[in-house]
This record gives C-alpha cells, sequence and structure tokens, in this order.
C-alpha cells in the first residue's frame, strides 16, 4: 500500500488526550497539534523527544490541522504505523494479492457486515469481514492492530479493550454454532517473531482469545515491513499464550 500522503518530522512533546499529541515540527520550529489515531496507551513508544511523523489534515474544519502517521523507536529508531485503521485496509488488500493462506478459497468477500440474527439476543454485531469460499461456506473475521512488541513479542492490547473482547466472545458464539471465525492481528512494524494477548493488561481480554481458540475460531498474526511511502504485510508468525 501506498500511502495518499507525505509527513514530516517532528519532536513528539506531550499527548494530553488519546486522541493528540503535542509536538514540534523539525523543519519550522512551530508547535503543532496532531490527532492520534490510535488509542491505545502507547507508552513505550510516545516518550517525549522522540522522532514521530506528522501530516498535514485534509479537512480545515478539525480541531487538530495534522494527523500523527508514524513514530520512531524510542531505542533503535524502528518505524512504526500508528494509524489502527490501515490493518483493515492491508487485509484487505492481501486478501486480492492471495497473500493469506487460509483465506485464498474466498470467492466473495464483504466488509462490514451484520451478523442476523444477533449472536447474544441483543445489538446486531458487525464484523470486518465475511468471506464465503467456493463451497458456499461463510468466515467471519475480525481484523485487530497490534503497535507494542516487547523483547520479540507482539502483545495484544495495549489497553483494556471491551469491544475486543465482545468481537472474541461472539466469534466463539458463532464458531459454537458451526461458521467459520477468525481474528486477524496485523502488527504494524517488522520486529516481532510471535503475538500473544497481554494478559498483564487485560486479562479478560486474554481469557476470552483462550476461550474462543477452544471454540475452533482460527487466530492468525503477521508482521508489516513500512517506510514513510509505503507500508506492505511481511510475514505470518506464530500466536502463543491461547492454547495453554
Amino acid at each position: 500500500m501506498i500511502f495518499p500522503f507525505t509527513t514530516q518530522p517532528a519532536t513528539f512533546l506531550e499527548r494530553p488526550n488519546r486522541f493528540r499529541i503535542e509536538a514540534r515540527l523539525r523543519a519550522s520550529g512551530e508547535e503543532i497539534s496532531a490527532h492520534c489515531p490510535d488509542p491505545g496507551r502507547l507508552r513505550e513508544l510516545l516518550i517525549p523527544g522522540v522522532t514521530v511523523h506528522v501530516s498535514p489534515a485534509t479537512n480545515p474544519n478539525r480541531k487538530t490541522a495534522w494527523d500523527l502517521r508514524f513514530v520512531e523507536h524510542p531505542e533503535n529508531g524502528q518505524l512504526i504505523s500508528l494509524d489502527s485503521r490501515l490493518p483493515n485496509q492491508l487485509f484487505a488488500e492481501g486478501l486480492a494479492e492471495g497473500f493469506f493462506a487460509p483465506f485464498r478459497d474466498a470467492r466473495e468477500v464483504r466488509r462490514e457486515v451484520s451478523v442476523a440474527p444477533p449472536v447474544d439476543g441483543g445489538v446486531r454485531s458487525r464484523f470486518d469481514y465475511r468471506l464465503v469460499d467456493k463451497e458456499g461456506r461463510t468466515c467471519w473475521i475480525e481484523v485487530k492492530s497490534a503497535t507494542l512488541v516487547v523483547d520479540g513479542r507482539a502483545l495484544f492490547p495495549d489497553a483494556p479493550t471491551e469491544r475486543g473482547r465482545r468481537h472474541v466472545n461472539e466469534l466463539a458464539a458463532l464458531a459454537a454454532a458451526g461458521e467459520r471465525a477468525a481474528v486477524v492481528f496485523i502488527v504494524q512494524r517488522p520486529d516481532a517473531d510471535s503475538l500473544a494477548p497481554n494478559r498483564e493488561t487485560d486479562p479478560a481480554f486474554a481469557q476470552a482469545l483462550a476461550d474462543a481458540y477452544a471454540a475452533d475460531v482460527e487466530i492468525y498474526a503477521y508482521t508489516c515491513e513500512l517506510t514513510t511511502v509505503e507500508i506492505r504485510l511481511a510475514r505470518k508468525i506464530g500466536v502463543k499464550g491461547i492454547g495453554d
């Protein structure tokens, strides 16, 4: 995926709330506010003084005139994407290119599809993708973004996620009803060798993921290679801590 924007380097100053950062442009010294598209804690990455990359916002009526796109790792300078919306687009691109071996037999692809009737008898659930293979079997898929990596292991989530736990529980209910279901984690950096649920941060999500795996929900994880110009899916990595 080629990015439809260009960025400027800036020095990160502070994060007043989950959706806004303050930074200083390297070229002009101007202090700016930028929208942060990743609502996670990002405490290991957004440290005062680190280099971030921002782009001008396309909506002139926004409160923040810039968008935060990337951060350079505080220790090694590794570029990391912080746009939690990108993995969904990358998944669509990977499907079209045949990147994902478990889903290469998909003949029909729909996005943002609701389940009917609701799996819990309440609000209709909506999942990122619904695939139908050549034999007519449906597969429901949720795509999740991961940015936190510790000692080579990606951890999800980096903040408690009730929504993520609900999605996983609903996929488990679909699997129990005989449907095919999957969670796909996209790690927006190249330096992870495996992925695991972040039990310390969100034990409820970790348990839900383990329960879903036991209910035959498929769980996959993939890394990305990226520059400030493009991002591409790189390789499949193992998922740990869900079957033991």
